[in-house]
């Protein structure tokens, strides 16, 4: 049983962990380089209960770590958290679960449409229309988002949108919808962004929590390939690179779907071994084969002295359920359709 976390008011970058019997609390801090937002950088650390004498210790080891690495590091721009996500409070009046954006049946020349508002810099509120006649019901959509993102942009000024976490969650959230409507494809049978928003029987405040899942794979692809640097964890190529799930997309629950920490940026071909369980890493980041793989490791261009030198205790939680879940299911010869569906 998980003792009962106490929460006390010094808790910024420190959330509660518990995946898979591993619990403690978790610093994550989001930090950037420079002034541009898009340059998010990641930082975390686990400080698991097992490895204290008790909840408090853990917690004022983590508080600790958190003060040090902040004060080592007084140069870096921060968010509160990286686990902070767009929670607007939608207005009684939309329908579509998008802040700002709606569609509108009433309008007897035009026809439907998606229209947009945003605030001006010098006060006041603009409105724009975009007839579904004209751009069709997607390209309305994916304009009125575009047009209120750009507004937004331009009401915000020359703030720092990076010390900035509301601002920098609305704008984040517009380009995910954006991103998605734009080119994401994936297997889901799930409902579309724009099935999502176009639904009457459901309520705009559960169609913002069926975009936000939605949108999660696309937010879980760039967000892994940031903390790799865009670059392949272990050839360091930055072409081909796939952000492959730890722990996969069918068995893992909503949060680690899109949690970053559940994902490695690989190469086609480590992607494809690790996905069907012939490969996988040990804690140190050293790859591990399966006797499935071995004899055709090296036509695949796999040495098997592979090694991710980047590694968060997050990952090591994810990587632990793939190799003996996975991987495991590999060795004995079970298939992966039947490991995945135990």
């Amino acid at each position: 049983m998980t003792p009962e976390l106490k929460v006390t008011k010094d808790m910024l970058f420190i959330a509660p962990y518990n995946h898979e019997g591993l619990a403690g609390w978790l610093v994550r801090i989001s930090w950037y380089p420079d002034a541009n937002y898009e340059n998010r950088k990641w930082h975390s650390k686990l400080f698991a209960f097992r490895d204290y004498a008790s909840n408090d210790d853990a917690l004022a080891a983590a508080q600790n770590y958190r003060d040090k690495w902040i004060e080592d590091n007084k140069g870096k721009r921060y968010l509160r958290s990286v686990g902070t996500r767009f929670s607007p409070n939608l207005p009684r009046n939309n329908t579509s679960g998008i802040v700002g954006v709606n569609r509108s049946e009433k309008r007897k020349k035009s026809g439907p449409l998606w229209q947009t508002t945003y605030p001006l810099p010098e006060g006041g509120v603009a409105n724009k229309k975009f007839p579904i006649s004209i751009y069709g019901e997607v390209g309305a959509l994916r304009l009125a988002i575009e047009a209120r993102r750009a507004g937004l942009l331009t009401a915000l000024g020359g703030r720092n949108i990076t010390t900035d976490e509301a601002a920098y969650s609305s704008i984040k959230f517009y380009d995910d919808l954006l991103a998605n409507l734009q080119d994401y494809r994936d297997q889901s049978s799930d409902p579309s962004v724009i099935e999502i928003v176009r639904n009457p029987d459901v309520p705009a405040t559960t169609k913002l929590e069926q975009l936000q899942v939605r949108i999660g794979q696309q937010r879980f692809r760039r967000e892994v390939l940031e903390i790799f640097d865009n670059k392949c964890a272990i050839t360091g190529s930055s072409l081909l690179i796939r952000a492959s799930h730890i722990k996969p997309w069918r068995v893992a629950n909503n949060e680690e779907r899109i949690n970053p920490a559940n994902g490695l940026a690989l190469s086609p071909v480590y992607d494809a071994a690790f996905d069907f369980g012939l490969i996988t890493f040990r804690p140190d980041g050293q790859i591990m084969l399966s006797p499935r793989i071995e004899a055709d490791a090296s036509a695949l261009g796999i040495t098997g002295r592979e090694k991710i030198s980047f590694l968060t205790d997050e990952h090591f939680a994810f990587l632990d359920w793939h190799r003996k879940n996975i991987f495991g299911a590999s060795m004995t010869n079970t298939t992966l359709q039947e490991a995945l569906a135990r």
